[in-house]
């Protein structure tokens, strides 16, 4: 039997990969104990922050069942290879694994002997690839032109951008409910460089997607824009072809100071022009902060505060994260600023009154472990 690991954490990796080889969805540990007898090959996705959850599932699946096979992809194992094996896998997908892993799964039931850490193979026409869960946001583009240095999406799917054709996104959409994308920038659809918005192959989207007459959530979750593709041409598309009335987009710090040194490629006037912007069109802004980056000030976090009180007064919502350094970035070995409890004080203040939302305070308390 094959199985894969599920939670709601790599639900929507799993979705793209569970159908090219089939097997068993297991939500919870004790389902994959309960049917370890017939288990042959386990698969697991997951990101760095699931590293220890997952550590210590496989630590009781190898005190139990020393001969399944076990393989590893995502965003943490495609950073550290090398560490994920060391965890107690058999494999090891670095990127995508549409192809490699079905690959590696007919090598495994054929007898051969296969690499531990499998380099993926880059997928160049989307068209090829889907079927997916009916449930699940759609992928329509892979890989950023961007190299934000605590991100790990060019180093997972690489610089070069590829979209999904509107003739593959429309078939996959007559199966499904609501229609959500999975995007690094949505507003990046059809750009050959994913440096400007393509508003002609924009509009032709959404307005093939909206003829279908299904509800259509386009730049908010669980894909966003960048705050320099907010613009008049790209928020009157979302007016006149889509139901959500929320734009939502990466600020990460109101310090230009800060945005240099993480190469976001945008600054605060970006995001203030993109939260005037969006209000202008009467959408209501949703912006991301991170607190904590290495070498950050607590000059620099008071301009983030500032801004965001700035972003709250305008009736837009602030979604904040604290840094976590992730394998494969620039800074994977940087260790995260602590906060001070003056700032500490004004987010949790801040998150009891509504005003903010995010992981900020579970993320900061895992780092302090």
């Amino acid at each position: 039997m094959i199985g894969f690991r599920m939670t709601s954490k790599n639900k929507y990796s799993i979705s793209k990969l569970y159908p090219l080889v089939g097997g068993t969805l297991f939500k919870e540990f004790s389902e994959i104990i309960e049917n370890l007898d017939s288990l042959d090959i386990l698969i697991y996705s997951f990101m760095s922050m699931q590293e220890k959850e997952v550590l210590n599932e496989i630590n009781e699946l190898k005190k139990l069942k020393k001969d399944v096979i076990l393989i590893a992809g995502g965003a943490h194992p495609s950073g550290c290879p090398e560490d994920t094996l060391n965890m107690g896998f058999d494999h090891v997908i670095i990127g995508e694994g549409e192809i490699s892993l079905p690959n590696l799964i007919n090598s495994i039931k054929s007898g051969k002997t296969s690499e531990k850490i499998i380099k993926g193979i880059t997928i160049e026409n989307f068209d090829n690839y889907e079927k997916i869960w009916p449930l699940a946001p759609i992928e329509i583009t892979r890989g950023c032109p961007y190299n934000c240095r605590f991100c790990q999406t060019p180093q997972i799917f690489g610089k070069n951008i590829r979209h999904r054709s509107i003739e593959s996104i429309v078939k996959i959409v007559k199966t499904m409910g609501d229609i959500r994308f999975v995007t690094p920038n949505a507003f990046s659809y059809g750009s050959k460089t994913g440096t400007k918005p393509d508003i002609e192959k924009l509009e032709k989207l959404m307005k093939s997607l909206f003829e279908i007459k299904k509800r259509l959530f386009f730049g908010t979750f669980p894909s966003e824009v960048r705050p320099e593709f907010v613009k008049f041409e790209t928020l009157d598309l979302v007016n006149k072809y889509c139901d959500n009335r929320y734009i939502h987009f990466g600020a990460q710090s109101g310090s230009d100071e800060v945005l240099k040194h993480i190469r976001r490629g945008h600054t605060v006037s970006d995001v203030i022009n993109a939260v005037e912007t969006s209000k202008e069109c009467d959408l209501i802004p949703k912006v991301d902060f991170i607190f904590g980056f290495p070498d950050e000030t607590k000059d620099q976090r008071k301009e983030s505060i500032d801004l965001m009180k700035y972003i709250i007064k305008k009736n837009g919502k602030v979604h904040a994260h604290y840094f976590m350094p992730l394998c494969g970035t620039y800074f994977e070995n940087s260790t995260p600023e602590l906060l001070e409890k003056e700032t500490l004080d004004i987010l949790g203040k801040m998150a009891k009154k509504g005003q903010i939302t995010g992981s900020w305070g579970y993320q900061y308390s895992k780092n302090l472990e």
